[in-house]
């Protein structure tokens, strides 16, 4: 059996404490039924607030979420999801759609300073800018997700979907849908099934 216990880091000037770290990374799971209850979408933007602060490229901001809160929007979101994925997906009380903006450079003036060699620098630079809107907000996307289970809620995210139908439907100009999530507060009965086994550090990190 994987050993999970996690042990104490040097002193430093923020730590987690064991309980919370076993609950972000170890107790929680990628729920498919949840609790009956309702999430507001405040929650989100207040894990927004945290997450934009994880680092990133040059401070990019590539990620874009759109909380698909109205019976309308909802109904978008699982009419584009895949066969197999639709029935867990509408259990979850609130559904978002994590994208990326392909002209995430246009808000420079908030995470560069405003700089303009920073604008000109991706505008003259499409096929990179496209690299970086889509690395950049799967790597933000992490940093949310680990938000929200902060926040006492179970997230299920979702590749399989119709995402050209809803860049037609929900996205603004220039976002482009990337990830379903499902989200609600845990259930007793998670319904996800046993957990399945993950890549130990032996084999995974190494150090030269």
């Amino acid at each position: 059996m994987e050993n999970t216990n996690l042990p104490e880091p040097a002193a430093a000037p923020f730590l987690l404490s064991d309980a919370a770290r076993r609950a972000l990374f170890l107790e929680a799971r990628s729920n498919v039924a949840f609790a009956d209850a309702a999430v507001d979408p405040t929650v989100v933007r207040r894990v927004w607030d945290l997450a934009k602060w994880g680092p990133t490229s040059n401070n990019t901001q590539p990620l874009r979420l759109v909380i698909a809160s109205s019976d309308e929007a909802r109904e978008a979101v699982l009419a584009a999801a895949a066969p197999g994925n639709r029935p867990k997906l509408e259990q979850a009380p609130l559904i978002a759609v994590a994208a990326h903006d392909d002209r995430f450079h246009d808000h420079h003036d908030v995470w560069a300073g405003g700089n303009p060699a920073v604008f000109d620098r991706f505008e003259a630079d499409p096929a990179g800018r496209s690299w970086i809107a889509r690395s950049g907000s799967m790597l933000q996307l992490g940093y949310v997700i680990v938000g929200l289970r902060g926040e006492g809620l179970a997230v299920r995210p979702y590749g399989g979907f119709d995402r050209a139908a809803l860049d037609r439907t929900l996205m603004p100009e220039h976002w482009r849908a990337e990830v379903l999530l499902g989200i609600g507060y845990p259930a007793e009965d998670h319904g996800a099934g046993d957990r399945k086994g993950r890549i130990p550090a032996d084999t995974a990190v190494r150090v030269l």
